[in-house]
Formats: C-alpha cells, sequence, structure tokens
C-alpha cells in the first residue's frame, strides 16, 4: 500500500472523490512543515458572494481554489440555501486583489463576485470572524 499526504486545502475534494473508489484508502493530513499565517493589520479580508455550490464538495474546492493563490492567509466557505456559499478570504492586498479571488473560483467553475470588502486593523480579526 503506498501512502500520499495532501495538504488540508484539497483534502475535502480528495475525500469525497476517494470515498466513490473501492480499495482507496484516504487519510487527509497536513504537512509537518506548513504553519499558517495569522491575520494581521493592513489585510484585508473580501467577502465573495459564490453560485452553483450544490453539493458537498463545492465548499471544497472553492477553498482549495482560493488558498492556492500567493497572498491568501485563510479561506472560510459558508454554504447557504438555494445553491450558493459564501467565501471570507483573508489576503495580503499587495499580492492579490479582491477581483483576481472572484476570478480564480469562476475559473473553477463557480460563479463569483465581490460582496464586500475591509482593511484588518489592530484588533479587529475577532470582530472580523464572527461577522
Amino acid at each position: 500500500m503506498r501512502k500520499v499526504t495532501f495538504a488540508v486545502s484539497v483534502a475535502g475534494a480528495l475525500l469525497a472523490a476517494a470515498a466513490a473508489i473501492p480499495g482507496i484508502a484516504f487519510v487527509a493530513g497536513s504537512p509537518a512543515s506548513s504553519q499558517v499565517p495569522k491575520p494581521s493589520a493592513g489585510q484585508h479580508i473580501t467577502t465573495l458572494n459564490v453560485v452553483n455550490v450544490s453539493c458537498a464538495t463545492c465548499a471544497p474546492v472553492v477553498k482549495a481554489a482560493l488558498s492556492r493563490i500567493r497572498g491568501v492567509i485563510d479561506v472560510s466557505v459558508e454554504e447557504r440555501a438555494g445553491a450558493s456559499a459564501t467565501a471570507r478570504v483573508v489576503h495580503d492586498p499587495r499580492l492579490v486583489a479582491p477581483s483576481a479571488l472572484a476570478a480564480a473560483v469562476t475559473e473553477v467553475g463557480f460563479p463569483a463576485s465581490v460582496a464586500k470588502q475591509a482593511t484588518l486593523r489592530t484588533g479587529d480579526w475577532a470582530a472580523a470572524t464572527e461577522q
């Protein structure tokens, strides 16, 4: 048996695919060396409206597409009623623009648009995650 390790950002989609193939064991995990930077002052939080999110593997695909972008610090995707979702992305505005985030999600088959943007200030992270 061969063991293959994938980053958590793609594990959801891979888990769903592996579950459909008999005889494949799949264990999701993070590489031991990966360090997730914490959001800090000056970074932006962009909220995207995403459509066509209609199955269990859709949200992980959206999250993976955003997580691969240079300058993205954190991603959360919340599914909503009516085959849509809200993606919240903390990113470095010097490295990636909100329109590029929406374009990346659209490229993987889920039309997205920028709903709102904000700049994090010192102490904002806790409040930003509760919105």
